[in-house]
């Protein structure tokens, strides 16, 4: 056991940092859980959940290598500005909750457990009563419509729209080959009920191609 504890000659021993690395590790899978849990939008990834556990846990061992180290610092800070990351991220909490994941692996790298236990669970029960209230949600009803037509079709003066919804606007226009059009409109329904309606009548429209409606409540992008 002796010899575990002092394997190398480290700035830390290796019993610190197998301990700093899971007891990170079970941070970071309380995080992603509660990423899951509250994640509302269409665009959910496997490889981003893991690629948050993985971010903090390296945080965690780069805080290990760069203790009292200003010169690994700066040499890892060189490495990493080769890195190009091309991935785009699609919802603003994602960001959030990167910075979450490495806050907590950089407090678990620095031996501060109590900062990284307290902050995990406090930050993850704010965030999961953020979402029970559905704070800031301004959407009521609101919907995402996509209708594909040829001109000289226009969305905004069609009867069924007007019958059918309480307010519609225009949120991209796409122009297609042989004088098609592709409308994104964000409408909210008079009825809720009325979405089979809604949809049969503009699909009984001539210029009419191809009609999509799905909840505008939880999209991040159309």
């Amino acid at each position: 056991m002796e010899n575990f504890l002092y394997l190398a000659e480290t700035e830390v021993n290796a019993a610190v940092v197998v301990f700093n690395i899971f007891f990170v590790l079970v941070l970071e899978l309380i995080i992603a859980w509660v990423y899951r849990k509250t994640h509302r939008a269409l665009s959910f990834s496997q490889s981003f959940l893991f690629t948050m556990i993985l971010m903090g846990l390296i945080a965690t061992v780069i805080m290990m290598v760069i203790a009292e180290n200003i010169v690994g610092a700066f040499a890892l800070l060189g490495a990493f500005s080769l890195i190009r990351f091309r991935t785009i991220v699609k919802e603003t909490r994602d960001i959030a909750f990167i910075f979450f994941a490495l806050a907590i692996g950089v407090a678990g790298g620095t031996n501060n457990y109590v900062v990284a236990g307290i902050g995990t669970v406090l930050i993850s029960l704010i965030i999961l009563f953020f979402d029970k209230i559905n704070f800031g949600s301004a959407a009521r009803g609101g919907h995402l419509l996509l209708v594909v037509a040829k001109e000289p079709f226009d969305p905004t003066t069609h009867p069924a729209l007007q019958a059918g919804t309480v307010s519609s606007y225009v949120l991209n226009l796409k122009t297609l080959a042989e004088n098609m059009r592709e409308y994104t409109l964000g409408v909210r329904l008079k009825d809720e009920n009325g979405v089979t309606r809604l949809i049969d009548s503009l699909k009984k429209e001539q210029l009419v191609e191809h009609v999509e409606l799905m909840s505008g409540k939880n999209a991040v992008e159309y």
